[in-house]
């Protein structure tokens, strides 16, 4: 499990380092205000996680692995946004992988929140679904301020609410004895819906 549980992780880690990056290049940002997004991204999230949970210094604070991800991927999308491959990176194409990676972050470390509050407190259901959740949107929450935007999670799209339900399935999957496959049945519920989301433009009420 431990195994499985840094594979995702590491997706997250990456997937949110890329759409953090890439919210410092919309933003105008160099590259030291794109490491910044990017870090807050990837491991805001966790750190608010283990500080919950009781873990200090937070995990991605002493694995030299985490912050060396995150800064790697960020000259890789500094120089893809600084080369002959620019146009294609300023186009379309570019927002569909910052939502992509986006979405790919959100559902891995709904996972692991979700599942590092079953480890240590199985009996609190509550308690590991807004884990799972908080772990997802935390560092995007941090991002955006740090960009001067509104949290997305704060808009009308459907961003959290498909962690919140992860989170649930994941519960639900474990105590009735799918424990094996719950990380990735709760992976694969965020994304998919995260994803239609996206495609479909789904939004919750709000007042008009």
């Amino acid at each position: 499990m431990d195994i499985i549980w840094y594979m995702f992780d590491m997706i997250g880690t990456i997937a949110f380092a890329i759409s953090g990056a890439l919210v410092g290049v919309a933003r105008k940002m160099d590259i030291f205000g794109m490491a910044v997004l990017a870090l807050a991204t990837a491991i805001g999230g966790g750190i608010v996680r283990d500080i919950l949970l009781g873990y200090f210094p937070p995990n991605s604070l002493r694995n030299v692995v985490y912050v060396t991800v995150v800064i790697s991927v960020t000259i890789i999308v500094f120089i893809m946004y600084n080369s002959r491959y620019r146009k294609h990176a300023m186009g379309p194409r570019s927002r569909a992988g910052y939502l992509l990676a986006d979405a790919l972050g959100l559902a891995s470390f709904t996972v692991t929140g979700a599942s590092a509050g079953f480890k240590l407190y199985p009996e609190l259901p509550i308690f590991i679904v807004l884990l799972g959740t908080i772990t997802a949107v935390g560092g995007g929450i941090i991002r955006d301020m740090l960009a001067q935007r509104i949290p997305s999670v704060l808009k009308e799209d459907v961003y959290a609410l498909p962690s919140i339900i992860g989170g649930i399935v994941y519960y639900l999957m474990v105590i009735s004895s799918w424990a094996g496959e719950a990380v990735y049945g709760a992976f694969t519920v965020v994304l998919v819906i995260r994803l239609l989301a996206i495609k479909y433009n789904w939004s919750l009420p709000k007042v008009r």
